[in-house]
């Protein structure tokens, strides 16, 4: 009942925040997210309130209930409208509700709702699934609906009652209560049933609240608390990371690019990683471990401070995760009028993000990043690499111009080996001709996996490739620039400049692609 209650309100200020943001958006305003100033160093009080009650970072229990319903207090019934100073966020909400029509009287609706309406979060953008809806602002209606949405889920519905006129996201066939009333809940150990209200209480089936059943987090957590090089400290500056690369996400979300909605939601899921992660470090007092402390990391501190790189992280039957700002982009396969394959050619770059995560099982409605659908399928994503270095798998053919070597374990049937012609080990019988070594050259260097590789008189050559990765069309990723790659137990596989990592999920060598997506025909949409 506890983690519901929880994980519904959670999802629900989400809702809000966005329904804020198209009103603010609707009057021509800016969401401003990515900002030291948005941030709270805990404890602390809400911003613009009475200063009333001190908010503290801490863990599950009947004092932070207590601090959540105080936040969600609904006004009474003769509380003022408070743009600033406000005892209740209702008397916030109250002063926007009774300025939009005055401003709409005096100025006419036009002129006060005159913002961008591409700037609008829509329901195309975010798949939302908790209960309430996105609502679009473009007028006066949209607006107070906008708001409406926000009261009544926090505090409940008009005329105090305690229900917010959604359905229960977790239990469909059941009436939702508000923000307050669901915390009250807990406090008491009773549900709220038809017939009850805000003077009664609930009345229906008692239930047990085990509040001893978290981890022992420390309150008010900073990154400072803990030395230099730390385990701790190196983690919850991770999470920080993560954290304010999400802010980053949501702030141009906000302001002018609603298509990358998805994204945003991706590094909220690596942030509970994290900070399950960090819970469970032991602090060194015998009593506390360590938890997330939500610290603003600005984007130049944020570009240069990875301590590690770019990195790859594989996540047990998981995604995989991307740290460290690696640019990700899409390329995809230039075919002749034959079918065969000729280059690759990008078709479209990424925003910039410091943390990101992708589908590994390739069941997500929104490829190429993870939606969790691999939780949802329980998708077994076994890592079992190759054995042994690529130099010792290799076979190698010498000529007096040129050695060709070749990993056949590493193919992933890109097909750039040959064509309806010829194909690369045919060619090492004229390898005289320089015409037929710069074809072989070519051929070589576009095979995306590294399987095939070639050495001149003077020495192995690489292509010169960017640290990147790509999504290729209806296949793997395409890893480029000696990134390194961790498996999930720890194991790090072996750092080379072309690495092709499994997309479709069907991968007999897992984390790496063996060509199963052509088998299975496996496609992006």
């Amino acid at each position: 009942m506890a983690a519901e209650a929880i994980a519904s309100v959670f999802l629900e200020e989400m809702l809000h925040m966005t329904l804020a943001a198209n009103v603010l958006n609707a009057v021509a305003g800016s969401p401003v997210l990515d900002s030291p100033e948005f941030m709270l160093r805990y404890p602390a009080y809400l911003p613009h309130s009475a200063d009333a009650f001190l908010v503290p970072l801490a863990r599950f229990s009947r004092a932070t209930v207590d601090t959540f319903m105080k936040i969600e207090k609904p006004e009474s019934d003769h509380a003022p409208a408070e743009i600033d100073r406000f005892h209740t966020i209702g008397q916030f909400y109250l002063a926007i509700e009774e300025a939009l029509p005055r401003l709409c009287a005096e100025l006419g609706e036009t002129t006060v709702f005159s913002g961008d309406p591409a700037r609008q979060v829509t329901p195309e953008h975010l798949p939302y699934r908790g209960s309430g809806r996105i609502i679009p602002v473009y007028d006066l209606k949209s607006a107070l609906a906008a708001i409406d949405e926000i009261e009544e889920q926090g505090e409940g519905l008009k005329h105090n009652e305690v229900w917010d006129g959604d359905r229960d996201m977790f239990h469909p066939d059941r009436d939702e209560v508000a923000h307050y009333f669901r915390f009250h809940e807990l406090v008491v150990g009773r549900a709220y049933q038809r017939g009850d209200n805000a003077v009664s209480g609930p009345t229906g089936t008692a239930f047990e609240t085990d509040w001893d059943a978290v981890f022992p987090m420390r309150d008010n957590p900073r990154s400072t608390d803990f030395p230099e090089g730390s385990p701790i400290r190196a983690k919850m500056q991770a999470f920080n990371l993560v954290y304010s690369d999400v802010l980053r996400q949501l702030h141009l979300v906000f302001n002018g690019h609603p298509e990358d909605m998805f994204a945003s939601i991706s590094g909220m899921m690596e942030l509970k990683t994290l900070a399950v992660e960090l819970m469970q470090m032991p602090t060194g007092d015998g009593a506390t471990t360590a938890g997330p402390s939500f610290e603003y990391v600005p984007r130049s501190a944020a570009t240069s401070a990875g301590p590690r790189g770019f990195t790859v992280t594989v996540r047990r039957n998981g995604p995989y995760v991307v740290e460290g700002g690696l640019p990700l982009s899409r390329k995809s396969i230039v075919y002749s009028e034959w079918h065969e394959p000729m280059t690759w050619r990008k078709d479209a770059d990424f925003p910039e993000r410091q943390v990101y995560r992708l589908c590994r099982c390739g069941l997500s409605a929104h490829k190429p990043f993870c939606d969790n659908s691999h939780v949802r399928a329980a998708f077994d994503g076994t890592e079992d690499p190759p054995a042994g270095t690529s130099d010792e798998r290799r076979e190698v053919a010498v000529t007096e111009h040129i050695t060709v070597s070749d990993d056949r374990v590493l193919c992933t049937r890109a097909g750039f080996c040959g064509n309806r012609v010829t194909n690369v080990w045919a060619e090492l019988e004229q390898v005289s001709d320089s015409r037929v070594r710069f074809d072989m050259i070519q051929r070589i260097e576009r095979c995306p996996s590294g399987r095939l590789t070639y050495a001149l008189k003077d020495g192995p050559v690489e292509p010169d490739l960017p640290k990147a990765i790509a999504a290729t069309k209806d296949g793997p990723y395409m890893v480029t620039g000696g990134i390194p790659v961790t498996l999930s137990d720890g194991r790090t596989l072996e750092v080379r400049n072309r690495v092709m990592l499994c997309r479709c999920g069907q991968s007999s060598s897992k984390p790496l692609c063996d060509g199963t997506h052509f088998a299975i025909k496996f496609r992006e949409g």
